[in-house]
């Protein structure tokens, strides 16, 4: 391309520059004072705050002394004020951290301390909720980075390699309330907006192509037995627990690899992927099983820079030795790729890792302490039965039974790709509707563009636009786009190249990147929403994508101004594959799995934990959430439940048997298990620890955010945290807390979170159930007794974890508030706001009426005011 950017481009990025600057404006200065109605409803500043502000406080700080240019009587509930915030928050962080009275000075009592943090916190959050939300008002939402990549993989048909989606090369978005969805932190400065047209060209060069790919489909086969028949590594498949049979190879331990004898034809690196694309991996194998019927495990791994990219395959060999059976996995592969291995994951381990028959001697010296000889002479005679020694390294061959180990047969390993599944691609063939232009010279006999070029063009982006913008488009609004193409065909580019630059500017046009709704309307009433926009809406709630065809038919016909059609749309969508894009979406950012790995537990003091654990932790609460949407069940089976949603991993780490395979189900809750529910699962814990100890406070703020969206007041500068165990300490979290509680300061947020957390304690770093303390070197068997009982801020009291769930189960409604608001504000992209009370409490009635499910949630969302009204 000879111009990268054209004229008629550039305008086109100054106009978007322009959109932003104005939305920037808006969002930042439509604050909205007196918000302290509903901050704390119960606490007032005249009656409660200001009094005790006047007896303590005053005599240092008011109209006489005002020491620290700090006067208390001057302070308002206008919590929009910028200075008299920051005013309110030095208070607050004085009286947390004791400093303020002065020891000389009568100090405030707990209540006190309690009331006016709880006050301030509140105040404060409410304003930072009415100021992002704008009060309903936010005009423009630019869709965040997952949407995008939706978006367009359902407008193009388009699948993405490895390393060229979106989400690989954009940076991640702001977040608000614990959501990428809301507005105001969805800012789109200049250079986000080079990096937006750096992926629109990239993704138009896909979505275009000229000619065939230019690396075809081939197919790359290894068969196992040439290794042993190359001279050059034939030696290499002669050591115990790797030798060749008829067909292919035995393997028992250790692996083998591809030995550069794999590559795609013409290259001459040991990769198989010349290019970033999908490709088809396939290994042909038997298996003998071991003398218990275990399966070997076969692990297909290629050499990568990236460890995410190294596992390609992993799978029980079921099919009998004599009959090999093909398993096969499609992939995303790039060009960094090296070669290719093949080994058993359960193997025998027939080597020796210390000097020669050092086991068999370490056991006759433990053995022979106890006395045990005759074990000592069963020993030694194993010793030479199997060939140990000497200065042997490894049992002897002829003397060793492996008939009792499993046992794999490799016949070959194939590699297909890359993988197209249309040539040209489905967004070229959509696009180009017609097929390409007529047969001929690029440009006339007079050097300039065939006016047949620019018609088709127009054909093209006349039928595009809609879709893309998600809206009908009127004559005018193609212009800019033809514009940038005619520029192209102007410079002498192709019609293809010009049609790419097209396509990138459609998709770099605010009328793309922003979710544009109603910008005017009553202030206090709002506008309603035209019939496209709810559509828009309906489907980034619920897909996080475009609408499809249907809703675009629906928006057409009128209908979605109805509250039954739109409840409707519900079913449907819920019922459609992209749904879930709602699970990822809302469920992992409100169960905030992305925080669950942040620490990895000491390997040492936690030997069960392994990388399987660490997937299934991070995807049980998000596959518990897709259960309770898809089968309809109550949502307060996040509270206390009696089944799980586990795979073989996560069984075994609880102790659950007959759980075999890496899906996970759904599985009922054996008698005595102290599992069910979202408390009772690993990933909260290990979130909740630092590797090696457990964190309460982390637990039980995570606890009342995720289930109350009730968050503590931050803690005060240099308030610093409870310290580990020192050495020739033996003091429990427990007994460490107690002792930070000394401290009436921090006694005042302690009393309100330490129960929450305490009561988690039977579960240890990993999510393990513990009767007694592990951990930070607490060993043997006078390990101190794990005590989680404790007392609720509501007065309710429990001595056992499972008492402590019922205690939440008695705060149902809360519970059912809290999804709702996080809900409406996922829907909605701004917090909600006091006219949101009536919609809540509505849904919060009709989600308890009908069985507590996300759907009966949902379709009240949906079909209130609120959602169709901006």
């Amino acid at each position: 391309m000879v111009i990268e950017w054209g004229t008629a481009a550039y305008a086109l990025m100054t106009a978007i520059q322009f959109d932003i600057t104005m939305r920037s404006f808006v969002s930042a200065f439509a604050f909205v004072a007196s918000t302290l109605a509903v901050a704390h409803a119960d606490t007032s500043l005249e009656r409660d705050i200001a009094p005790v502000l006047k007896k303590y406080c005053a005599r240092c700080h008011g109209p006489d002394k005002a020491e620290g240019q700090l006067r208390v009587d001057q302070l308002t509930s206008d919590f929009a004020w910028r200075e008299n915030a920051a005013r309110w928050i030095e208070v607050r962080n004085a009286i947390h951290l004791g400093d303020m009275p002065p020891a000389d000075e009568p100090q405030l009592p707990l209540e006190i301390i309690e009331t006016t943090s709880h006050w301030i916190t509140a105040a404060l959050r409410a304003a930072e909720r009415t100021r992002i939300g704008a009060n309903g008002g936010v005009l423009l939402r630019r869709m965040n980075r997952h949407e995008y990549t939706n978006t367009i993989g359902d407008l193009l048909s388009m699948r993405f390699p490895a390393g060229e989606s979106p989400l690989d090369v954009l940076p991640p978005d702001g977040t608000s309330e614990g959501f990428d969805k809301v507005g105001a932190a969805l800012l789109l400065d200049p250079s986000l907006m080079t990096q937006y047209y750096r992926v629109a060209r990239r993704i138009a060069d896909r979505a275009i192509v000229d000619g065939p790919p230019e690396f075809p489909t081939a197919t790359m086969r290894l068969e196992f037995e040439e290794i042993a028949e190359s001279r050059a590594i034939g030696y290499l498949v002669t050591r115990l627990g790797m030798r060749p049979v008829p067909g292919g190879l035995e393997l028992i331990e250790g692996s083998t690899r591809s030995f550069g004898m794999l590559r795609y034809p013409g290259r001459r690196d040991n990769n198989v992927a010349p290019v970033n694309g999908f490709y088809r991996f396939t290994v042909r194998a038997g298996a003998a099983p071991s003398a218990g019927g275990e399966a070997p495990r076969l692990q297909l791994t290629q050499s990568h820079p990236a460890e995410s990219m190294r596992t390609v395959l992993e799978v029980d060999i079921t099919a009998p030795w004599d009959e090999p059976a093909e398993y096969s996995v499609i992939v995303p592969r790039d060009t960094l790729g090296g070669e290719l291995s093949v080994r058993m994951l359960n193997e025998v381990s027939l080597y020796m890792g210390q000097r020669p028959g050092e086991n068999f001697m370490r056991r006759n010296g433990e053995v022979g302490k106890q006395g045990d000889f005759t074990e000592t002479l069963r020993l030694g005679g194993r010793k030479v039965a199997e060939g140990w020694g000497g200065e042997r390294s490894t049992p002897d061959p002829d003397k060793l039974d492996v008939t009792r180990y499993p046992r794999l047969f490799l016949d070959y390993l194939e590699v297909e790709g890359p993988l197209y599944e249309q040539w040209p691609p489905q967004s070229h063939t959509s696009l180009l509707f017609r097929g390409e232009h007529e047969p001929g010279d690029e440009q006339g006999s007079t050097g300039e563009p065939r006016s047949a070029d620019i018609g088709y063009a127009r054909e093209i982006f006349a039928r595009f636009l809609p879709r893309a913008w998600r809206r009908p488009i009127a004559e005018h609004e193609i212009e800019p786009i033809l514009t940038v193409v005619q520029t192209e065909l102007n410079s002498g580019e192709t019609f293809h190249e010009a049609l790419r630059v097209g396509l990138a500017a459609a998709l770099t046009s605010p009328k793309f990147l922003y979710l544009v709704e109603a910008a005017s309307g009553n202030a206090t009433q709002g506008v309603t929403l035209n019939d496209y926009e709810v559509a828009s809406r309906l489907s980034y709630f619920l897909w996080s994508s475009l609408p499809d065809s249907e809703l675009l038919r629906a928006a057409e016909a009128g209908e979605l101004q109805e509250p039954a059609k739109r409840a409707q749309q519900v079913d449907r969508m819920l019922a459609d594959p992209k749904a879930t894009r709602f699970v990822d979406g809302f469920a992992r950012q409100w169960l905030q799995t992305d925080q669950f790995l942040a620490f990895t537990p000491d390997r040492y003091l936690y030997k069960a934990y392994d990388e399987k654990l660490a997937e299934a932790v991070v995807q049980e609460p998000l596959e518990f959430f897709r259960t309770l949407l898809q089968d309809d069940l109550s949502v307060l089976n996040f509270l206390d439940s009696e089944f799980l949603v586990i795979n073989e991993r996560l069984a075994r780490h609880y102790e659950i048997a007959g759980v075999e395979g890496e899906a996970f189900r759904k599985v009922d809750l054996p008698p005595g298990s102290p599992r069910g529910g979202l408390l009772a699962m690993a990933g909260v814990h290990q979130a909740g620890s630092d590797g090696i100890r457990t964190k309460p406070i982390s637990r039980a703020v995570y606890l009342r955010e995720v289930l109350f969206n009730n968050p503590p007041a931050p803690p005060p500068p240099n308030a610093g945290e409870v310290e580990p165990n020192i050495k020739g300490q033996r003091l429990t979290v427990r007994e460490r807390l107690l002792q930070h509680q000394q401290i009436e300061a921090c006694a005042a947020c302690h009393r309100s979170l330490d129960p929450y957390g305490l009561a988690l304690e039977n579960f240890n770093v990993i999510g393990t159930w513990r009767d007694q303390q592990d951990g930070e070197d607490f060993r043997g068997n006078n390990r101190p007794p794990i005590d989680p009982s404790g007392r609720l801020p509501n007065g309710r009291e429990f001595r056992t974890f499972e008492e402590f769930r019922q205690r939440l189960l008695e705060q149902d409604d809360a519970f059912r508030r809290c999804l709702a608001e996080k809900l409406l504000l996922y829907a909605l992209g701004r917090p909600v706001g006091p006219s949101d009370d009536g919609t809540l409490s509505q849904a919060v009635a009709e989600m308890a009426k009908e069985g507590d499910t996300f759907r009966a949630l949902i379709k009240s969302l949906v079909t209130s005011k609120a959602f169709v009204t901006k």
